[in-house]
């Protein structure tokens, strides 16, 4: 977890990020909108600019790996700063990425949908870096997770690191704080509601 999420542009606050960004990222093919956000797609993400101002961007969902095709789409929030690869750019870079919610599949394989209860738009902690490849460079996003609340713990032992609204400027721009929200009981973060998810 988290492996795939859903962004419906039918929420007038994401369809409002998607239009900020898509004048800008035609050639990055941004994938939203098409109930499903997988690894590997260019999704949108919400970060600081050189002004210190929180704006809408596209990053590539997952950093490259040291493997040939090896992806990493997850940082675990209680080691995020013991890996190399991730301790750097979760110091300095960190973002969020704005979803209706999550997916996670049963024992038998039913898809489910986790979103919040509150409100028709999840935000979820993350980081990203800029990676250069053989292309040039690519901006690459992780989604932080931490341990599961007691909805999701029947289907799954991990879940995003849910952030409430209020607290998205402080996330992007305060490192004391994402410190120490990174240990914040799971249960307090987000109240979800679940249901299933065909096809």
């Amino acid at each position: 977890m988290c492996g795939r999420y859903f962004f419906d542009l039918s929420s007038s606050e994401l369809k409002n990020y998607y239009d900020q960004v898509i004048p800008n990222a035609a050639s990055k093919q941004v994938r939203v909108g098409y109930n499903e956000i997988f690894p590997s797609n260019h999704v949108v993400t919400l970060g600081l600019n050189k002004d210190s101002q929180i704006v809408t961007g596209v990053t590539k969902w997952g950093f490259q790996g040291f493997k040939k095709g090896q992806l990493m789409i997850n940082a675990r929030a209680e080691t995020v700063e013991e890996k190399k690869t991730f301790s750097k750019p979760f110091k300095e870079s960190r973002c969020v990425f704005p979803m209706s919610g999550f997916y996670e599949w049963d024992q038998e394989k039913n898809r489910i949908l986790f979103s919040a209860e509150e409100t028709e738009v999840m935000y979820v902690a993350g980081f990203y870096r800029i990676h250069k490849t053989g292309a040039g460079f690519e901006t690459e996003s992780i989604i932080m997770t931490t341990r599961p609340n007691k909805k999701v713990q029947p289907i799954h032992d991990r879940m995003p690191l849910v952030i409430q609204k209020e607290y998205i400027e402080k996330w992007v721009s305060d490192l004391d704080f994402a410190r120490e929200y990174l240990s914040k009981d799971p249960n307090e973060l987000v109240t979800l509601e679940k249901w299933l998810s065909r096809g």
